[in-house]
C-alpha cells in the first residue's frame, strides 16, 4: 500500500466521513494513515483542546513513515488567525522531520488556484466561528460575499448530514451573493464529494470544500498530477 505516496491525516475522532471520502477518491498507489484528536465542541475553547493534541498525533503518524502530514480541522487554525497555519506546520515538521500542510492552508490555495475573487460560504459552524473564518479570509485577500452556518457545535452532528445537505447549503449561499465567483463549503466532516460536480454544474461557479481542497493540495504537494473528476474543477488543476 502507498507505493506512490503515504499521507498522514490528523482528524477529529468524529470525522469518519472525511477520511472515507479521501479513500474513495484516492488515485492508485496512494494510502493514508490516520491519527485522531478529541474535539469537545466546535468553538474557540473546544478547538484549542483539539490543537493541543496535534503534535502527539503527528508523532504517531511519523511511525508509519508517511511522506506528508495533513492537519485537518480548519477552525483550529483559522480562529487564531493568519500565521497559525505556518506555526502548526513548523511544529509538526520540527518533531517529526516530515513536511506538513493544514486544511485551512489548502483551502486558501484552492481558492487562489481557481481564481476566486469573491466567495459565498456555507459551513456547519456557529456565527461566532463563521466570523473568525470571514476575518481570516479577508485578511489574506479573499473577500467574503455571504456566509451561512448550520449552527453546529457538537462535532459528531456534522457527520450525520447526507451530502445533499451541502448541495442545498451551497445553492443558498450563492443565491444570497449571486455575484460571488466561487462557493466554499467549510468543514472536513461535512460530506461533499458526492455532490461537488453537480453543485458546480447547477450553479456555474467552482466549488471548494475543506476535504476536497486538502486532498488536492496533498497530492499536488507530493507531485501527483492525477485528474480526479469527483473533486470538481479543482481536481483537474
Amino acid at each position: 500500500m502507498g507505493w506512490r505516496a503515504r499521507i498522514g491525516q490528523i482528524r477529529p475522532a468524529t470525522a469518519i466521513e472525511g477520511a472515507e471520502e479521501w479513500r474513495e477518491a484516492a488515485p492508485p498507489g496512494v494510502a493514508f494513515a490516520d491519527a485522531r484528536t478529541i474535539v469537545p465542541r466546535v468553538d474557540a475553547e473546544g478547538l484549542k483542546v483539539m490543537m493541543s493534541q496535534v503534535t502527539e498525533a503527528a508523532r504517531q503518524l511519523a511511525t508509519a513513515k508517511v511522506d506528508l502530514i495533513v492537519q485537518c480541522g480548519a477552525p483550529g487554525t483559522f480562529i487564531p488567525g493568519p500565521g497559525t497555519d505556518e506555526k502548526v506546520t513548523d511544529e509538526i515538521t520540527a518533531v517529526t522531520g516530515i513536511p506538513a500542510i493544514t486544511m485551512q492552508q489548502a483551502t486558501v490555495d484552492a481558492l487562489r488556484a481557481l481564481g476566486a475573487t469573491s466567495v459565498a460560504i456555507g459551513t456547519i459552524y456557529s456565527d461566532e466561528v463563521n466570523e473568525a473564518l470571514r476575518a481570516y479570509l479577508e485578511a489574506v485577500g479573499i473577500p467574503v460575499a455571504a456566509i451561512e452556518g448550520l449552527q453546529i457545535t457538537d462535532p459528531y452532528e456534522a457527520s450525520v448530514h447526507d451530502a445533499d445537505s451541502a448541495y442545498r447549503l451551497g445553492k443558498r449561499v450563492l443565491k444570497a451573493a449571486p455575484d460571488a465567483d466561487a462557493i466554499l463549503i467549510s468543514c472536513g466532516t461535512y460530506r461533499t464529494f458526492e455532490i461537488l460536480p453537480y453543485l458546480e454544474m447547477d450553479t456555474g461557479v467552482p466549488v471548494v470544500t475543506s476535504n476536497q481542497a486538502s486532498l488536492w493540495r496533498a497530492l499536488r504537494y507530493l507531485g501527483l498530477r492525477d485528474k480526479i473528476p469527483t473533486l470538481g474543477k479543482l481536481g483537474s488543476i
